[in-house]
């Protein structure tokens, strides 16, 4: 566990592998990201942050956050938002990179209840292959953090060395120095073998109409859709580029298969909505309607949102999905993989 201070910028440091690893990738691309441990549900966790964003003083606020001027770039390139809790980079593996990271909700910010046992978030880290087009997952590692306001941080770690010289007997000031001392260390991030759980990316609805991030790493069309350059973070977004045709609004197929079968069937939604699309999930597969529940969309490379009239509509026409249904509370969770 590491204590940060909201909105203070700390500093990672990043470097490749020996060449014993086998890495030859010259170029890769990084996501840094917020997120909550793995045993909390991705609905759960979306729950967490639509708290926070709706109480946070405006729209724009994200979880994440990277210094933005120039001298604290050291080795990195093409900063973007992927999500409001995620940040990705480019940088050369044979070098060592570093960047300036800040976290902008407390540990206690995930519940309207005063006194409630603060919410301990980790720092993903997720390192892909940008140089050879193959985007492929080569380093994921995690830190998990608690984040306190007007500099908690170091009185939480003041309180613990106490403890821990009360504990160890450690009275003399040649040990309570050394003590002191060891939190002022740099703290290496957990490798992480579990290369197949998707992190789950906060964008609040309202968003998902204007939004241009890049989720590393992305398709073509992902990209020249939701890209967002970091730089242009204050400007206003253009529409996306990825529009329905007007003669196909109130038409929308999908194909879809289970991971089971071979061939795909059709999924004709007889209105472009979430509730269309519900209609035919239960025509197709003989559901009742009131048992299914939430409805996601996971993209080729890795974007995991709730599905809404706006991404059905304008982002899924003609696309291929392999349908997954897992029962949760008694209703049907449908995700939607992107083939």
């Amino acid at each position: 566990m590491v204590y940060l201070n909201k909105g203070q910028f700390y500093p990672i440091t990043l470097s490749g592998v020996d060449s014993s690893a086998g890495l030859t990738a010259t170029k890769v691309k990084t996501v840094v990201m917020a997120v909550f441990d793995n045993d909390k549900s991705p609905e759960m966790q979306l729950r967490f942050w639509n708290h926070w964003h709706a109480r946070q003083p405006t729209a724009k606020q994200r979880v994440i956050d990277i210094a933005d001027y120039k001298e604290v770039f050291d080795g990195v390139g093409n900063i973007e938002e992927v999500a409001f809790n995620a940040i990705s980079f480019v940088w050369n593996p044979n070098e060592e990179a570093k960047v300036f990271i800040g976290i902008n909700s407390l540990s206690t910010d995930f519940s309207a209840q005063k006194g409630v046992k603060g919410q301990p978030l980790h720092i993903q880290i997720d390192t892909y292959d940008f140089s050879s087009g193959t985007n492929q997952l080569l380093h994921r590692a995690a830190c998990q953090v608690k984040i306190f306001c007007d500099k908690g941080a170091e009185r939480k770690m003041r309180d613990e060395e106490r403890k821990r010289s009360k504990r160890r007997g450690q009275k003399d000031s040649n040990n309570k120095s050394l003590v002191s001392s060891s939190s002022s260390e740099c703290t290496f991030f957990q490798t992480l073998e579990d290369h197949i759980t998707q992190p789950v990316l906060f964008i609040p609805e309202t968003h998902l109409s204007s939004i241009q991030r890049m989720a590393p790493p992305m398709d073509e069309n992902e990209r020249s859709s939701m890209k967002r350059s970091y730089s242009d973070r204050d400007q206003n977004s253009s529409p996306p580029t990825k529009q329905a045709r007007k003669e196909d609004s109130q038409r929308v197929l999908l194909y879809v298969r289970t991971c089971a079968e071979e061939v795909f069937d059709a999924l004709m939604l007889k209105a472009p909505t979430l509730l269309g699309l519900r209609e035919a999930v239960s025509e197709k597969y003989g559901m009742q309607i009131d048992t299914i529940g939430r409805i996601y969309k996971k993209c080729k490379r890795g974007i995991f949102v709730h599905m809404d009239d706006n991404i059905i509509q304008h982002y899924t026409n003609q696309s291929a999905f392999l349908i997954e249904m897992s029962d949760v509370g008694g209703q049907f969770q449908i995700t939607l993989v992107e083939v």
